[in-house]
């Protein structure tokens, strides 16, 4: 391999990880990580496999939330919103839910997948919080994979940057 190309491929990997760096909580109430607690990243067919012995089919969807540009911090109307589905699985008694979290297709597909699982761990940890068992919360990251909306518009891509929760 020649030392031009070597030096590209440096350069592409400094590059992408400084863009994963920097996206950066901004809203400091929101931090609700739990000490220890492990990321996993899932594609739609291992979640398939996993959830095939308890029939992964979604008997309700709550609202979504929405995320701002690069964020995956949730803001007062998130929050609120994530109280309202937190009371409705709580209505169901030991209901499992799937928190899906999605973006729009500006990014690479693997900064959109781990952007997608913040903003899905974020509202995990929010429904924690609210009471609702650790166990019973899976996380998936579908990154640009699941539009709402195909346009290349602000409006579009505001829809595309949410994050669902499926009760099962």
């Amino acid at each position: 391999m020649s030392k031009t190309m070597k030096l590209m491929l440096v350069f592409a990997l400094v590059f992408g990880v400084s863009a994963c760096s920097k996206n950066v909580k901004k809203d400091a109430s929101a931090d609700t990580v739990a000490v220890g607690q492990t990321t996993e990243i899932y594609v739609e067919e291992d979640l398939a496999v996993e959830e095939s012995d308890s029939n992964y089919a979604p008997s309700a969807t709550l609202e979504p939330v929405y995320f701002a540009f690069n964020e995956y911090s949730l803001n007062a109307q998130s929050r609120k919103i994530l109280e309202d589905n937190a009371s409705a699985i709580k209505e169901r008694g030991a209901a499992k839910v799937v928190v899906e979290g999605n973006c729009d297709d500006r990014g690479t597909i693997s900064y959109n997948i781990v952007l997608g699982d913040k903003r899905a761990q974020e509202v995990k940890n929010y429904y924690i919080k609210l009471g609702i068992p650790a166990a019973n919360i899976k996380v998936v990251s579908y990154g640009e994979e699941k539009p709402v909306c195909t346009e290349s518009t602000n409006a579009c891509w505001s829809q595309n940057r949410r994050a669902d929760t499926v009760i099962l």
